[in-house]
């Protein structure tokens, strides 16, 4: 089946992550074999749950959460992935999964349900609207620590912010997910094989590569 004459509308985030750039390089190898257009939308959380409800996307590239997307099918294949890692400034601690967070105060990513997901046990939660207000809310003392992606001490060093370490080990590696709308379930069996495809040939691996390397070229010496 050809999708020509239309492109599947689909979601990544809004904020620039290898995980998004791994996800993007690799659907758009996939589709293309497929013959099947593709564009890529970013969207904050909380627009792309309303754009999902109102049923105006025809998929989400990157989901990590492992609840069910309502009317979503989830492709069986991680086509990203991401570190969830504790940043701070003055607390010292090994990391042992999210209910070892629950004595701190602790600062993530607004419209995030992931986060969401995985610190709702934790009583003393900050959000913030960007990366760049989460780590200068740590800098100045409003939150304890930082949970956000290993890959985002890119974003600490365009800041200039100083001190800040990243306490080991990861609190996970988690893999990310496509979902295509349940009205587009005739094409999830394909993109499956066609993934599974790219991974014995080594492309998954690949661009994913490609990806970190192209993100860390844009992050300060």
């Amino acid at each position: 089946m050809s999708y020509a004459a239309d492109s599947l509308q689909l979601q990544v985030a809004d904020v620039e992550r290898p995980s998004k750039l791994m996800a993007e390089k690799i659907l758009t190898q996939a589709f293309n074999t497929m013959h099947v257009n593709v564009n890529f939308i970013p969207l904050p959380g909380m627009r792309m749950q309303v754009m999902w409800k109102e049923g105006r996307l025809d998929g989400i590239a990157g989901r990590a959460l492992s609840s069910d997307l309502a009317n979503g099918v989830r492709i069986d294949f991680p086509v990203a992935y991401e570190e969830a890692v504790v940043y701070t400034i003055k607390k010292n601690f090994i990391p042992n999964g999210y209910e070892s967070l629950q004595p701190y105060s602790v600062g993530f990513l607004a419209g995030i349900p992931y986060f969401d997901e995985r610190l709702k046990n934790v009583p003393e939660r900050e959000s913030a609207p960007s990366i760049e207000s989460l780590f200068k809310k740590l800098e100045v003392g409003r939150s304890d620590i930082v949970v956000e992606s290993r890959f985002s001490a890119c974003v600490l060093k365009k800041l200039g912010i100083q001190d800040v370490v990243i306490l080991e080990p990861a609190l996970e590696r988690r893999p990310i997910y496509v979902y295509l709308h349940v009205r587009h379930k005739d094409l999830v069996r394909e993109l499956e094989s066609v993934l599974k495809a790219m991974e014995v040939d080594g492309s998954v691996k690949k661009l994913q590569e490609q990806a970190i390397a192209e993100y860390r070229q844009k992050c300060p010496a």
